[in-house]
């Protein structure tokens, strides 16, 4: 249930037509996100299937992304979409001519308008706020632009967590030797942004694929995120496809994350919902109709051993 987060037991007449139906979507159409050792969470393109017993199938959660930023490109290239920047554009023009144009917005007219323009509608004018220092010069970032993320640094700690670096504009803005550094949660927090940003207009198909089959030439997500820090390249030197992959690969590591978070919520929850239906189904059912629905079944089931009572395991002469 969407609401509660129950779970309500099929009809037991009913039951072994739905778990044939769910177990051929499984096989054949489904997509697994997360599991843990009794959760499996698959997709469906309307469902989120969740199966229970032993997951064996690999995680593939940076699919995902592929339909996402095509689903960029379509938005972008939209009637809609073009209408609204040109609209918002000419507004931004006669506000300067009067005096009344926000200086925080950053139209490149020679080059991509509609992509600035629909860029600052969506995101604002800054990815990041908070206080750090240089530690050469002792200047303060205070804020993150998002024209100047495109020079930002992914790299990580001593410790192996991700960072960010901005360049210094007072030491030297373009090479990732003096920067200011952010880390912890925020760091991934950042370069998320600044990757959907950038990568506003979206993906054809076949750069979606190119940055797929980057990703997997390295081995995994974390591989190529992994790869991508220890080239030491600011995101606008990476080009187009690279940012795609990256961008995918750090994604993929936060939702793996929380699906994981889920599928561990959704375990919790089964272990309630297994024990009731243990209490329907073996104490409250006829033996003759659970055993015909039993024959039915996909599956053969193994004995179920009951635990033994407490009174069993008690001293009789304490």
């Amino acid at each position: 249930c969407d609401r509660c987060h129950r779970w309500t037991l099929w009809p037991l007449e009913d039951r072994h037509e739905a778990l044939y139906e769910l177990e051929r979507a499984a096989r054949d159409h489904a997509k697994p996100v997360a599991h843990t050792e009794n959760i499996t969470l698959l997709q469906l393109p309307h469902v989120l299937l969740v199966r229970v017993g032993n997951a064996g199938l690999a995680e593939q959660a940076w699919w995902r992304y592929g339909k996402e930023l095509q689903n960029r490109k379509r938005s972008f290239d939209s009637p809609t979409s073009r209408l609204t920047a040109y609209t918002f554009g000419a507004m931004h023009l006669v506000g300067e001519v009067i005096g009344l144009a926000d200086p925080d917005v950053d139209i490149t007219w020679d080059d991509t308008p509609i992509a600035d323009i629909l860029r600052w509608r969506r995101f604002g004018w800054a990815a990041w706020y908070g206080r750090v220092k240089c530690p050469f010069c002792e200047s303060s970032l205070r804020a993150l632009r998002y024209d100047m993320s495109w020079w930002v640094y992914p790299l990580t700690s001593p410790d192996g967590r991700l960072q960010v670096g901005v360049p210094c504009q007072r030491c030297d803005p373009w090479t990732p030797a003096h920067v200011y550094t952010i880390d912890g949660r925020e760091a991934e927090l950042v370069l998320r942004r600044c990757l959907a940003y950038q990568n506003i207009t979206g993906a054809t198909e076949r750069t979606v694929k190119d940055a797929a089959r980057a990703i997997e030439e390295a081995g995994s997500a974390g591989d190529y995120a992994l790869d991508s820090i220890e080239r030491r390249e600011c995101l606008w030197k990476m080009g187009r496809t690279r940012t795609i992959a990256l961008e995918i690969a750090v994604s993929e590591g936060y939702e793996k994350r929380m699906l994981s978070m889920e599928a561990r919520a959704l375990e919790f929850l089964w272990k309630q919902e297994e024990e009731l239906a243990r209490i329907i189904d073996e104490d409250l059912t006829p033996r003759h109709q659970l055993a015909d629905h039993l024959r039915r079944l996909p599956i053969r089931l193994g004995a179920r051993r009951r635990p033994p009572r407490p009174e069993l395991l008690s001293d009789p002469t304490s």
